[in-house]
């Protein structure tokens, strides 16, 4: 009798040791809330915007005006807009994100509606991610540039970090897009 708890323990415990163990994938940390969309519009766009509008040259009616950031709460301002938009990478690469809330259409000849982008995003997600991380890449630079307290990398890195926005759009919203040309004679004002 013994012989045989014996061997059944051990036929147990060789039967346990060679079993393969159960691989449970963990539930993914990230929950998506916001589409690309929204991401767009809250984080991005503002975000962009208050760096290419903190520093340049334009002519007004009353002369040349530049503007660029002065005191260190302006700085200090570029700099969480920034911040904002490096961490906005991140968030465009994770998967599952819908485009849009509520589905849109073209907006004309060229242009696709929510579904079509949804559908090259997901057929071209590793060169979505490659924008996105083109994107980053720039950023850093501005914010280097922000650091920095330098104007004039300011302006540069803004005017690579719009390519590198245009050239995702052009690629994945607006692809075949139809200017329609300039007219031969300017309107009169």
């Amino acid at each position: 009798m013994l012989r045989l708890t014996w061997n059944a323990l051990l036929t147990a415990i060789v039967i346990t040791g060679c079993a393969r163990p159960t691989i449970v994938e963990p539930a993914s940390p990230f929950e998506v809330t916001a589409s690309l969309q929204e991401l767009m519009q809250n984080e991005v766009d503002p975000s962009a915007d208050a760096i290419w509008d903190a520093a340049g040259t334009s002519i007004t009616r009353e002369g040349l005006v530049e503007k660029r950031p002065r005191s260190e709460e302006d700085w200090k301002s570029l700099r969480r807009h920034a911040l904002v938009l490096l961490e906005a990478t991140n968030l465009l690469v994770i998967p599952g994100r819908q485009v849009a809330i509520e589905a849109f259409p073209s907006d004309g000849p060229g242009v696709f509606g929510s579904q079509e982008i949804g559908t090259e995003v997901n057929r071209r997600r590793q060169q979505f991610n490659g924008f996105a991380q083109g994107l980053r890449a720039s950023g850093r630079r501005v914010l280097a540039a922000i650091d920095s307290k330098d104007v004039d990398a300011l302006l540069q890195e803004g005017a690579v970090m719009d390519e590198a926005c245009e050239a995702c759009h052009r690629s994945f919203w607006y692809p075949h897009e139809i200017v329609p040309p300039l007219p031969a004679q300017p309107p009169q004002l």
